[in-house]
């Protein structure tokens, strides 16, 4: 079925409609998500994500989430994943965070550039579990959010039926339930590599979810904002990733050894 191709590395999207991989790869821009400010720089890998080239050697940490950790209002070297990676010997920032991308997502693309990547390191930070993805008839992807409609949910008639059935459907129960699918999917795919990993649950869960590898660090609470007033700014993404760095220091010094016992 052709929504299949959405799961290969060659034919990952992140939305049918509107702003495809293949129109960043490569390429730098001034803008991106709600940032319009012209103030920071985006800098886009052959794939298309922020961060370092897929083909660079080194400790890979593949980092995955929304916008917060695409780094919207931030430069390339402010996003918590460049940061986290620079307190690496030999670190490999490998960022495939996306704006107003969800939990869908995240799982989707784990699962598909993790052969690709192979990433010593995985860090998870959910989103919102109200976000979904959305294929259409035509055998297109969308993201959906019911707080705000954009691209094809907004631009088109038929999406802006989909937007309008589908928020009201939603509940909280079946949000919490498709972000604990979700969960359960990396949870079980990356234990089955074998491969070392943390989640952020932030801004997806209650705090009495508990498991070994959670880490919140505290993101939720801004000390101060990117350019585009809205996300969180360096000094907040340095002050996170240095938490989370002596957490991990702390209680899985074998996560940072390349080629550790825990991995095959």
């Amino acid at each position: 079925m052709k929504p299949l191709k959405y799961w290969t590395s060659d034919g990952f999207e992140i939305s049918s409609y509107k702003w495809p991989l293949n129109e960043r790869s490569n390429k730098t821009h001034k803008t991106c998500g709600s940032d319009n400010t012209g103030l920071c720089e985006y800098t886009y890998n052959s794939l298309g994500f922020r961060g370092d080239e897929i083909s660079k050697n080194g400790f890979k940490v593949m980092s995955i989430g929304c916008s917060l950790t695409e780094g919207v209002g931030v430069n390339n070297d402010e996003t918590w994943s460049s940061q986290f990676s620079k307190l690496l010997r030999d670190g490999v920032d490998l960022n495939l965070g996306i704006s107003g991308r969800s939990n869908d997502y995240i799982s989707r693309s784990l699962m598909t550039f993790y052969d690709l990547l192979n990433p010593d390191l995985v860090l998870i930070m959910y989103t919102s579990p109200i976000r979904r993805e959305f294929y259409t008839e035509n055998a297109g992807i969308e993201p959906f959010i019911p707080t705000q409609s954009w691209g094809y949910m907004e631009e088109t008639e038929d999406g802006k039926k989909i937007q309008s059935k589908l928020t009201e459907l939603q509940n909280d129960s079946e949000d919490f339930i498709n972000w604990y699918k979700n969960h359960q999917l990396i949870r079980l795919f990356l234990e089955s590599k074998k491969c070392n990993w943390l989640w952020n649950g932030n801004f997806c869960v209650t705090k009495d979810y508990e498991e070994f590898n959670r880490f919140d660090g505290g993101y939720g609470t801004y000390i101060d904002k990117g350019v585009d007033g809205n996300h969180p700014g360096p000094k907040h993404n340095q002050e996170y990733v240095q938490k989370l760095h002596e957490f991990i220091v702390k209680n899985f010094p074998s996560y940072l050894i390349k080629n550790s016992i825990n991995r095959k």
